[in-house]
This record gives C-alpha cells, sequence and structure tokens, in this order.
C-alpha cells in the first residue's frame, strides 16, 4: 500500500509540473503573435548609486549564488528532458504513425457504437439498474461457492519431511536416521540441498518451546530451480520403506514469508481438545486421528504432543523410611545425587572457576539393578522405595486453564474451506468424554482472522472515498453514485476469479481492497465533468452525453494501460508467482467490469438521482433531448 501511495504522489508530481512543461514546449510553436516591443527607457544611474551599486551587488550575488547554481541545474535538467521527449515523439510519430492512424479510425467507429448505446441506456433506466442488480447477485452465488484459503497455492520448490521414530529413541539414533534419509535425498539429482533439524517440536505454539524429546526432526528439501517438486516428492517417497519403526510425513505447505506474517501455522488444520485428564483427552486424540485419516482429502494426519517417554518412577515407601528412622528427604536426595549428580568441588584454572559434577556413570544411571547396591544410612535403597515402569508424557500444554492436546493435518487439492466442512462433520459423529471440548483451528483459523481484517480495511476504505468525495463535489448525493462502480468492479474480481480457476483468499481480498481506490477514478472524471456541463446550464440528459463523448477516451486507456501494466504478474510467470496472481486477476477483472459498467450504469444512475431529487424537491424533471446525434453537443 505504501509504494501504491508514493508512486501516485509521484505521478501528481509529474503531472502537475512535468506535463504542462512538456505541452507547452510542444504547443508554443506558431501559437499567437509575437508581443508587441515594449518602449524603450533611457535609465541613468544616479552618481550616489553608483559609488556603493558594485559592492551591494558583489555581495548579493554571493548570497543567491547557491540559489542560482539550483536554478541552472533544472533549467538545464528541463532542456535535456524536452530535447529528449521530442526526439522520442518524432521517431514514436513516424514508426507508430500508421498503426496509430488505424486506432484512431477504430476508436472512433467505437465510440459513435457507445453514443448510440448510452442513449438507449438512458432511455431504458430500469432495465439497465436490474441487469446491474441479477450480476451482482450473481456475483455473491458465486463467490459462496469459490474456494476459501488464507494464501494461494504455491510451488516454493521445496518441501519438508517430518520423522517420527519410536519413544524412547536416543539422540544420536535420531542423528543417525536423519542422517541416512539425507544420503538417500542427495542421491537425486533435482535435490539442491538438505537442511535438518533434530530434537525439536515444530508444531509448538511458541517460537521458542522446546520439546523434551528427542525422537523427532525435520528435514527441509531445496530442490533445484528447474525441478517439478511433485515428481520429486513421488520419488523421495521411496525413503519410507528404511523406517517400518517410525513415521514419515512429506508436506509442501506454504509456509512464506508472508504467511508466516500473516499468522500461518505448519498445518492446514488444528483440531484443539481440551480437557482436564490428560490420558482422556490423549485417547479421545488418537481416536480422533484414526477418524480424520478415513476423510477424503485429509492427509498427514498426526499428534502435536507426544505420548511420552518411558521412564522409571519411584516412590519413596514412607512407612519403611520411618521404620528405620530415616527422613524421605534424606532418600530423595540420596538418588538425585546418584542420578543426576552432586557438584564435589571446584576447580580453578586462573580468574576461572569449573564446578566438578561427581555421579553413577551411565550405564549404572539408567539400570534398575543399580538402587540393590545404593545405600541410605547403611540400609539398601530398594528397601525404601517401590519401582515401576510407565510413559511420562513429554509436554503438558494448557489454554485457558485447561490440559490441551492438538491433533494436526493437511488438505490434499481443493478448498479449504470444505475440507473444515468435512472435518467437522467427522467430529460430530464421535462421541465427546466428559469434560472434553473440541475445537477446529489451525490455517482455518488464521484465514477467518485475515478475512475479517481485510473486510475492516475494506469499509474503511469505502468510508475515507466517500469522505473525500463529499468534500470534493459538496454534496451527499453524488459521491454515492460514484461509488456504485465498487460492487460492480467486485462483481468483475468475482468473475475474473472464478474464469481463471482461482478462489478466495488473502491477496485476492487484497485485489479488492485496491480496486475502492482505482475504480473510482473513472467514475469521477465522468460525473465531474457532468457537473461542469450542467454549471454551464445544459440539461442533464445533454450533459451525460457530451460527458460520455469527451471523456470516453482517456477513461479507456486508464483502463487499458493499467490491465497491461499487471497482465504480466496475473500470467503467473516464474517460481512463486502463484501467489501473486490472484491479486492481478482480482484487479484485472475487476477494472475491466467496472470501467464497461461505469460507461453506462453510472449515467443511468446519475440520471435517476437527479428525477429523483427533483421530484422530491417538488419540480418536474427537466426534459431530456429524445435522441442526440454524436457531435451535436457542445
Amino acid at each position: 500500500s505504501l509504494t501504491v501511495a508514493f508512486s501516485l504522489l509521484a505521478s501528481l508530481v509529474v503531472a502537475l509540473t512535468l506535463l504542462p512543461t512538456m505541452a507547452a514546449r510542444f504547443g508554443a510553436a506558431g501559437v499567437g503573435a509575437a508581443p508587441e516591443a515594449a518602449p524603450e527607457l533611457d535609465l541613468v544611474p544616479s552618481t550616489e548609486s553608483g559609488r556603493w551599486g558594485g559592492v551591494l551587488q558583489g555581495l548579493f550575488g554571493l548570497i543567491y549564488l547557491p540559489v542560482r547554481l539550483v536554478r541552472g541545474a533544472v533549467s538545464v535538467g528541463r532542456q535535456l528532458i524536452v530535447f529528449w521527449g521530442s526526439g522520442v515523439a518524432t521517431v514514436g510519430r513516424r514508426v507508430f504513425g500508421p498503426g496509430l492512424r488505424s486506432f484512431d479510425r477504430a476508436f472512433l467507429r467505437f465510440a459513435d457504437w457507445y453514443h448510440e448505446r448510452l442513449q438507449q441506456a438512458l432511455d431504458r433506466r430500469g432495465l439497465v439498474l436490474g441487469g446491474a442488480g441479477i450480476s451482482l447477485v450473481a456475483a455473491v452465488l458465486l463467490a459462496s461457492v469459490l474456494n476459501r484459503d488464507l494464501l494461494p497455492e504455491v510451488d516454493q520448490g521445496a518441501f519438508d519431511i517430518r520423522v517420527e521414530l519410536p519413544e524412547g529413541t536416543s539422540l544420536d539414533a535420531t542423528s543417525d536416521a536423519v542422517a541416512d534419509i539425507e544420503s538417500s535425498l542427495l542421491e537425486d539429482p533435482a535435490v539442491d540441498a538438505v537442511f535438518s533439524r533434530i530434537g525439536r517440536d515444530v508444531q509448538a505454539y511458541d517460537e521458542g518451546d522446546e520439546a523434551s524429546g528427542v525422537n523427532t526432526a525435520v528435514i527441509q528439501v531445496r530442490l533445484d530451480p528447474t525441478a517439478d517438486t511433485e515428481e520429486v516428492l513421488a520419488r523421495s517417497r521411496s525413503v519410507e520403506s528404511r523406517f517400518p519403526a517410525g513415521s514419515l510425513a512429506f508436506e509442501t505447505g506454504q509456509a512464506t514469508a508472508l504467511g508466516q506474517m500473516l499468522g500461518g501455522t505448519q498445518a492446514d488444520i488444528a483440531v484443539r481438545i481440551q480437557g482436564e485428564e490428560l490420558g482422556i483427552i490423549y485417547a479421545f486424540a488418537e481416536r480422533l486421528r484414526e477418524r480424520l485419516g478415513t476423510v477424503d482429502r485429509i492427509r498427514n494426519v498426526r499428534i502435536g504432543s507426544e505420548r511420552g517417554q518411558p521412564q522409571f518412577q519411584v516412590e519413596i515407601d514412607r512407612t519403611a523410611a520411618a521404620r528405620y528412622g530415616i527422613e524421605p528427604r534424606v532418600v530423595a536426595e540420596t538418588i538425585e545425587r546418584a542420578m543426576r549428580g552432586d557438584r564435589a568441588t571446584e576447580f580453578v584454572d586462573f580468574d576461572r572457576k569449573i564446578g566438578v559434577l561427581v555421579r553413577l556413570p551411565d550405564d549404572l544411571r539408567y539400570d534398575t539393578a543399580t538402587l540393590d547396591f545404593l545405600r541410605v544410612n547403611g540400609v539398601p535403597l530398594r528397601e525404601l522405595v517401590r519401582v515401576r515402569e510407565t510413559v511420562g508424557p513429554a509436554e503438558i500444554r494448557r489454554e485457558d486453564q485447561a490440559r490441551v492436546i492438538t491433533v494436526y493435518a493437511d488438505v490434499a487439492g481443493g478448498g479449504l474451506a470444505d475440507a473444515i466442512s468435512a472435518v467437522e462433520l467427522s467430529i460430530a459423529d464421535v462421541q465427546l468424554p466428559a469434560d472434553v471440548r473440541v475445537s477446529v483451528g489451525g490455517e482455518n483459523e488464521e484465514m477467518r482472522r485475515s478475512f475479517r481484517d481485510l473486510a475492516f480495511a475494506f469499509g474503511l476504505a469505502l468510508l475515507l472515498v466517500y469522505m473525500i468525495l463529499a468534500a470534493q463535489f459538496e454534496s451527499f448525493v453524488h459521491p454515492f453514485t460514484i461509488l456504485i462502480s465498487v460492487p460492480l468492479a467486485l462483481v468483475g474480481a468475482v468473475f475474473a476469479l472464478a474464469l481463471a480457476g482461482q478462489g478466495l483468499n488473502t491477496m485476492s481480498l487484497i485485489g479488492a481492497v485496491i480496486l475502492v481506490g482505482i475504480v473510482v477514478n473513472d467514475a469521477i472524471v465522468k460525473v465531474d465533468f457532468i457537473n461542469q456541463s450542467r454549471a454551464r446550464g445544459q440539461p442533464v440528459r445533454e450533459a451525460i452525453l457530451e460527458a460520455g463523448e469527451f471523456r470516453l477516451r482517456p477513461i479507456v486507456m486508464t483502463t487499458v494501460t493499467t490491465v497491461l501494466g499487471l497482465l504480466p504478474m496475473a500470467l503467473g510467470i516464474g517460481r512463486g508467482a502463484d501467489l501473486r496472481a490472484p491479486l492481478a486477476i482480482a484487479v484485472i477483472g475487476g477494472l475491466i467490469f467496472a470501467t464497461a459498467l461505469t460507461l453506462i450504469v453510472v449515467p443511468v444512475v446519475y440520471a435517476t438521482v437527479e428525477d429523483v431529487r427533483r421530484f422530491f424537491m417538488g419540480r418536474n424533471p427537466a426534459p431530456g433531448v429524445a435522441s442526440v446525434p454524436r457531435g451535436s453537443v457542445t
């Protein structure tokens, strides 16, 4: 938006300064007569002024020297621009002259055809307004069936592989498995580079949230610019057969920079399960994962929180400890020193102090038989504790004071909104345990938030444009006549998106917001000319026809140049261009449709509004001209 705003300001400066200079330069030759010679005056300086004139003139010359230098530089630059422009204009007339003359003849025929259609539209206002209303209703119905996504699908030339090995797998074992996968991927000539991240929960709610498990990893695969992502992805799936005990998930998600700024998640769908009992909600998450795996177009279903890691739980037998006269605190400290270690002393190296940690070797710390020879005040530790093997939670997350587990899934093709509806229907068929709540979020939640924000921006843009128009025209009615082009532009945007196979997403809605400030320009030009003609005493109909005749060319040329400028973006040339294409398609479709209807609908609305105003003011509508030939209005 800042780029567009500053570009418009720059073009305004050029239109107010450079264009008048060019027009004066090219249009001055042969225009007007030479001015009369001014009478000669015989000026004789006085003796007193001649005494100090040289000194004062020198001082003022030094003071204004920078101003003169800048003025001279500007004058030279202006002459160079005018000289260059005249040369380009001369070459252009010789090279493109025949084509331009043919274009002028064709445009004149189009102008005659438009003049006749405009008169017919003014005679059949109800039919024109009814057709515009029908097109608006059709666009609303069409928009309701378009796919809705946060961002369009983009081939980023990369994909991710999420690796999950069995619980309890060590960091070294996970690293070896990831290295094996990397070597297999690099055998493909289409793979440019591979990056791995081990031991981090990529589904964490916060960027800095670390998972305690080390059996997970994410491998980011970057491809050669000429490679096809889907073909390389299909070949890479062969590495799944090497890890029957683990699971590999291949993803080509929309983790673009824009998606991250919008708050997009790594998964298309995130189903949050909230409750008080961790075991109950995890069991329900397992059931839900199996159920979602059967839903059409849903893939890579996974539970964000790990079940946990195998561990030994040591419980102090307080009765036995009391019988031997040993405090439970002493038992706990003994176990902690043996397993975690105890800082026995410090090693001093000049000005540094390095702590010396004393603990059991690794092979003894992970063996329950160690408890047989550990003693507390001479009593075997085995007689003071009870040991049982269990699975402890790797992490415990809470939202709104309730424990939460999230089930993630991705959508394979199609619109996100349709997939969300299928997921919600599937969840509705599953009986919820007591005190368990389920909500669907993920990219769907971010999409709804983004759509709400853009709807607010759209309404704010309409309000600001209306305020400016009301101040410019000193009327509360005619700004509505101009703003009628905005819904007409949205009709064109929806039709263009449907024809191009695009859906409603953040980029296309940004294009809709941009249209608010673009499509009103043509209507402003037409309505302002109509008001100027009426101020000279012309009837409404003649003023409308005159505006159609003299403002047709600038309106059409403005639309054509804008459409041609956006055409390369709409074609989606280059990798990642699919992200920008919906914006350009929405703007092009809105401009073309709004311009075509602005030439007809806005004059009809203007005439209708004027008739209504005269009716309520107690005056009959001014008689219009039944048929005004082209060129007869002045």
